[in-house]
């Protein structure tokens, strides 16, 4: 079976909206489910590579990498989001053709306005078609193969994800000189539920992302995963846009939107299938 340039690589649980991404005629990227829920097989008709597996998000795609590395391996870039992503075929293989062109080794999708969030940068900034910013969150990053070599041993180690986004970037800065991180505001996706909603929490539990953070500092004594540290993850470098703006101007417009995003979308109606 021919492949194509890109995978999706997704947990798919009873409510996911896998349907959605792939609706188009064309595409640039494979499926690639690890279903789990009431009925696993339910969703087997729907991608190119079906897998059934229990456990949580990370740890069941650090199983899967492990048990078909020469597949996975064979595709330019992986995206792996959650399954409450909405967005479409097009807007997919867009994203993957950006970040191809811009040379990108971790990236995500902007959020649109009405997502629910936990970061106000990571809401898509108009007029921007990337922006180059030193953090990706877990919920739906895109990894160059070099990046997800690098990143993958991670995986099993956070059960809920948690800390997994503030670390990667200084794994990246230890291991792959010259790397490039990036938001790509071209193709916004809709988070559709409540942060800390979702089926991961149900499974693991709130309580365990103290231990995950506590076992990522273990295995990782070198990276800082302190409040500080995390909170200094949020930094923009620079974007591309329109108009060309020096670094320096580009991170005083960066904290000026974070601040705006927070007061804006505060109280905006989010998206009615959350």
């Amino acid at each position: 079976m021919s492949r194509r340039r890109f995978l999706v690589m997704a947990r798919a649980g009873d409510r996911s909206l896998h349907r959605e991404w792939i609706r188009g005629e064309r595409r640039n990227f494979d499926l690639y489910l690890s279903c789990y829920g009431s009925d696993p097989a339910r969703h087997r008709g729907d991608c190119e590579h079906w897998r059934a597996k229990g456990s949580t998000k990370w740890p069941a795609l650090a199983e899967h990498l492990a048990e078909d590395a020469a597949l996975v391996g064979d595709y330019e870039a992986v995206w792996m989001p959650d399954d409450d992503i909405l967005t479409s075929t097009e807007d997919i293989c867009r994203m993957f053709d950006l970040f191809s062109a811009f040379r990108l080794d971790l990236a995500q999708p902007a959020l649109s306005a009405n997502s629910y969030h936990s970061h106000a940068i990571l809401i898509r900034s108009p007029g921007r078609v990337i922006r180059y910013l030193n953090f990706v969150e877990v919920m739906a990053p895109i990894l160059s193969s070099r990046a997800l070599a690098v990143l993958s041993p991670t995986f099993p180690l956070s059960s809920t994800g948690w800390g997994l986004d503030f670390l990667w970037p200084q794994i990246l800065e230890r291991d792959i000189p010259g790397h490039r991180m990036g938001v790509i505001d071209a193709t916004p996706v809709v988070h559709t539920r409540p942060v800390g909603a979702g089926d991961i929490y149900a499974t693991a539990g709130k309580s365990a992302a103290s231990r995950d953070l506590a076992r990522l500092a273990s295995q990782y004594p070198w990276a800082d995963l302190s409040s500080r540290g995390r909170g200094s993850a949020l930094r923009l470098a620079g974007h591309v846009s329109e108009a060309a703006l020096p670094s320096f101007l580009a991170l005083s417009l960066a904290w000026m939107s974070r601040k705006l995003a927070k007061w804006r979308y505060a109280g905006h109606p989010k998206h009615p299938l959350g």
